[in-house]
């Protein structure tokens, strides 16, 4: 079984996690680059309002991709990303869903200084944006637990999907041998090239470890960086009991995704976005209106 498949929502194509939604009761998707209004990429589904597009865009935007889960405006809670390791269970620091006096917006409530979320409470989505960064999703289906977590080279040397997982074990008592991860669209070790001052905090943060994360570029002091593999050392590390690697490169497939290092800092932002459904175990826990492929490695085919 693919663990990251395309099909599209009222004309919003996403990415599946089915990785993680066959196991049931969960929703787990990654926004493309199309499927929305932004005039910037024609007709695009960025969701940051840090990167020059019209409010009224990525608010449409936003609006579009909730729709397709169910959601109405102000029903998703967004990581603030600051590139740390903070993470915060949305039931507290001021975060419950029923609180609306704080961080409220039109379409999402964003958390201030968070790079991972979690969270019990069915009804809400988790979300982070992200263009080359890891997006980390989490999953306990004895606890019925989600988080995402957004893992750039220096959320990874901070430990944030270590993170993640002891705050879910504080929480809410999730045992890691039970949670699933799934590694979103990022951008991969074909493209990510780093210098010594990536390649060293790397180093010190896996130890030997990092032998299999680094290997020489073609550029002289220059090394080519595996995030999917440091992700997914610290969540074996910490005791996850499996991980799913979506195998979907960001600057690669710049036809499907916004890229950061691709488009020179002209990109807009994917969304990573969970939620738990009442959905069965073994199917998909919601019907697309057309499948747009069967794995992300056919990424350039379209949508």
């Amino acid at each position: 079984m693919s663990v990251a498949t395309w099909a599209e929502h009222d004309g919003v194509p996403v990415l599946h996690l089915t990785g993680l939604e066959a196991l049931g009761g969960v929703r787990a998707i990654f926004t493309g680059r199309r499927g929305g209004v932004s005039q910037r990429w024609g007709g695009g589904l960025n969701w940051s309002l840090s990167v020059g597009d019209r409010p009224e865009d990525v608010r449409e935007n936003r609006r579009r991709t909730l729709a397709i889960l169910g959601l109405a405006p102000g029903s998703a809670f967004m990581g603030g990303l600051v590139h740390g390791n903070r993470v915060v269970a949305v039931r507290a620091d001021g975060c419950d869903p029923t609180d609306d006096s704080r961080n409220r917006a039109d379409d999402v409530r964003v958390i201030p200084g968070a790079d991972g979320l979690i969270t019990d409470r069915q009804g809400i989505a988790l979300v982070i944006t992200a263009a080359d960064c890891v997006p980390v999703y989490l999953y306990d289906p004895v606890r019925r637990v989600i988080g995402v977590v957004h893992a750039g080279w220096r959320g990874t040397v901070a430990g944030v999907a270590a993170e993640a997982v002891r705050a879910m074990r504080e929480h809410y008592g999730c045992d890691p041998a039970d949670i699933h991860a799934a590694i979103g669209p990022s951008i991969g070790p074909c493209c990510y090239e780093v210098d010594e001052a990536v390649a060293g905090p790397v180093r010190q943060h896996f130890g030997d470890g990092a032998e299999g994360l680094l290997r020489p570029s073609a550029r002289a002091g220059r090394h080519m960086l595996d995030l999917w593999a440091a992700n997914r050392l610290d969540l074996t590390s910490a005791g996850v009991g499996q991980v799913h690697v979506a195998g979907a490169c960001t600057a690669c497939q710049r036809d499907r995704f916004f890229s950061h290092r691709a488009e020179a800092g002209g990109a807009g932002r994917g969304a990573a976005i969970i939620l738990l459904s009442q959905s069965v175990k073994g199917g998909s826990p919601w019907a697309p209106s057309r499948s747009c492929g069967q794995s992300p490695g056919d990424a350039a085919d379209g949508p």
